[in-house]
């Protein structure tokens, strides 16, 4: 399940969950090795022929190159109802030790039911000169695991070649035939760029194509397409030369955003990809008795927007997620209502299909969306269907998009990483949209914590943790999971200078409907060596975000790509109490800082018993390109470094002592 970049973020470093934006670029064979099912799928107009402003592809210093692409070569020829035959050639040098396994198999998947592919062939050339072929033992073809997890839903097979005897200077090659045998669903798509990870030397796509069909195409970044006709076909040639390997960066937007691509599409608009999915769905959205029957019962007295939301409860808690993406190569075919209600799980596409249904038997219009779930946030230069991977519904009476799928979101929260995406709900009429993005106080963080520092040093704390927005997904999930609340709070203890254990209560979790809040009690044993003097900072104890972890935002040198983070305000609260027989000599300095990114401020009062630390943060927006990212990273480096403030504490003698427990009773 996806999760918003800034809170995900916490949660990768205290529950194991990996950050998104790093989870979402693809995986290094997916982007040299693999054919990239999203970036090598299969769609072009010459009237459309067009370049984007190429995007950075500097190369960073510190890269190491464990694979160079030699060479990439695919030749699509088609026929006049769009099928069409495919040559792929793929040709790899290994550079390291770590290449060398890389290298080690690669990989083609297709659907049989529309689609046959054939090995052409496949070697290996040593260093020496010498030549080993792959033989018929070292070749699998295997259905691939989402056909294993979600039978019904893909029927997809995978050919893996794995190459013998390999070493450093190998170099593989593998030739592949794929012929689609029955015009796409979803018409002709091609979306093509190179290996973000790898150094690629030349990369080549053609298309040709009868000069009587329709093909758009569009690029961005140093692609050089040309086209021309002979023999009454069109050629088109897409050629991208040595590109450099390059490093990602944390929290980073998708690779896709960042990289040259080439698209091409026998598709005239984004309107048509949408009337093209409706024509596949709207027969699914199947209203028996049996689905009125469930409607009622869901709904029982409510109307409306609140009969809405408690569809969507139930859909989100009800049917089990079956983790398929939109692909177009399957087609955009859900089952139908009946089915999914039938069989209790389904993908995103079968979810929209089932919660259409019910709102339909309770008269209430949806429709079906389609839209990218993930860290790319640039449209690609022009309209195919591998903008998207996700299906979510849209509910015209309340302008309320909604995410079903997600079985910790509210009705009508979208995680951040839905915002601002472009989207096509799908009718016979269809349109696009971009989805409205969050402002900072819509999705908001607030700690309060009650702290008493022992005369051993040992730190005892109460904290209370609210949530507003789309946090609160995460938080579910989190607490939704085997671990248990008290195992969670000694994890986040865990990564905390104190350390420590703790408890917590957690309110309900699978209630959609209001926000999430914990209560924790812990201790820190001996957190603080007490002194003459002694120095501390802010005990931290049991707290979801973290301070100290918005460094990972923070880079050295010049950023190249935009930072996905997410808006956000947040709130911690601190009342520590003192041991009797100190006083406070130092506090820090208040901070009442803003620039374009946001704003930080923090307070440190004292009355000699308590000492009381508040700060605020507010990130303004989502995404900081890297134009904007200086004054973010000026921006986080206030919280940071205020982390570390340290308060100073006095022993007093024993007079002194006294004297001062006598102003304490004045005052309290």
């Amino acid at each position: 399940m996806k999760k918003q970049p800034l809170q995900l973020l916490i949660a990768s470093l205290w529950v194991c969950i990996a950050l998104p934006s790093i989870a979402q670029t693809n995986h290094y064979l997916t982007t040299t090795l693999k054919t990239q099912p999203v970036i090598n799928t299969v769609s072009v107009q010459t009237a459309l022929a067009s370049s984007e402003e190429s995007p950075n592809t500097a190369k960073t210093q510190s890269v190491i190159e464990n694979i160079r692409v030699d060479n990439y070569e695919s030749s699509y020829t088609l026929n006049s109802d769009y099928t069409y035959s495919e040559m792929m050639t793929q040709r790899f040098t290994l550079l390291t030790p770590l290449g060398v396994n890389q290298g080690q198999r690669v990989a083609k998947t297709y659907y049989p039911e529309s689609q046959s592919l054939e090995l052409i062939e496949a070697y290996v050339i040593q260093p020496d000169g010498k030549k080993i072929e792959v033989s018929k033992d070292n070749i699998f073809t295997r259905p691939t695991p989402e056909s294993q997890n979600a039978p019904g839903f893909s029927s997809s097979l995978t050919t893996t070649v794995v190459f013998p005897q390999l070493q450093i200077g190998s170099e593989i090659f593998v030739k592949w035939k794929l012929i689609q045998k029955t015009p796409p669903l979803l018409g002709f798509n091609i979306v093509d760029s190179p290996s973000f990870y790898a150094q690629t030397v030349k990369r080549t796509v053609k298309i040709i194509i009868p000069d009587s069909l329709e093909l758009n195409w569009k690029h961005r970044g140093d692609y050089a397409v040309t086209a021309q006709t002979r023999n009454r076909q069109r050629i088109i040639t897409a050629v991208i030369e040595n590109q450099p390997a390059r490093k990602p960066e944390a929290a980073m937007v998708s690779l896709i955003d960042v990289s040259p691509v080439f698209v091409a599409s026998s598709l005239s608009s984004w309107e048509e990809v949408g009337k093209l999915y409706w024509q596949q769905e709207h027969s699914k959205v199947e209203v028996t008795s049996e689905i009125k029957e469930l409607a009622n019962k869901i709904t029982g007295n409510k109307q409306g927007r609140e009969a809405a939301r408690t569809i969507y409860n139930w859909i989100a808690q009800n049917i089990n997620y079956v983790a398929v993406y939109l692909n177009q190569n399957a087609g955009y075919v859900p089952h139908t209502s009946t089915e999914i209600l039938n069989n209790g799980y389904g993908d995103c596409k079968d979810y929209v299909v089932l919660m259409r249904a019910l709102l339909k038997a309770k008269g209430m219009d949806s429709y079906p969306v389609l839209v990218h779930w993930g860290a790319m946030t640039r449209k690609l230069p022009l309209w195919t269907p591998a903008q998207f991977n996700h299906a979510i519904i849209y509910l015209p009476e309340y302008n309320i998009f909604a995410n079903p799928t997600s079985e910790y979101a509210s009705f009508g929260m979208l995680d951040q990483d839905l915002e601002e995406q472009l989207v096509v709900i799908a009718a016979e009429e269809s349109r696009t949209a971009h989805i409205p993005n969050t402002i900072p106080n819509q999705n908001h963080y607030s700690l309060s914590s009650t702290v008493t520092l022992l005369g051993d040093g040992t730190v005892e704390g109460e904290s209370e943790l609210t949530f507003i927005g789309t946090i609160n997904s995460t938080i579910r999930q989190i607490f939704s999971g085997f671990t248990t609340p008290d195992q969670i709070a000694d994890n986040w203890l865990a990564q905390t200078p104190e350390g420590g254990y703790g408890n917590l209560v957690v309110s309900d979790v699978n209630n959609l409907d209001q926000p999430m809040t914990l209560q924790g009690k812990w201790t820190s044993p001996l957190a603080i060596n007490m002194g003459k003097q002694t120095y501390f900072s802010t005990p931290l104890g049991i707290d979801f975000i973290h301070l100290r972890q918005l460094r990972k935002y923070i880079t050295s040198g010049k950023r190249l790509y935009p930072v996905f983070v997410g808006a956000m305000e947040m709130n911690w609260q601190y009342k520590i109490k003192l041991p009797q027989d100190y006083k406070v000599s130092h506090i820090p300095g208040n901070i009442d800082f803003s620039n374009d990114a946001g704003k930080y401020t923090s307070s440190y009062k004292t009355d000699g018993v308590y000492i009381v630390v508040k700060r605020h943060l507010i990130i303004n927006k989502n995404i900081y390109s890297p134009q904007e990212y200086p004054a973010f990273k000026e921006l986080m480096y206030k919280p940071v470094n205020d982390a570390r403030s340290v308060m100073v504490l006095q022993k007093l003698v024993r007079g002194h002592l006294q004297k001062t427990l006598q102003v304490s009773r004045n005052r309290h």
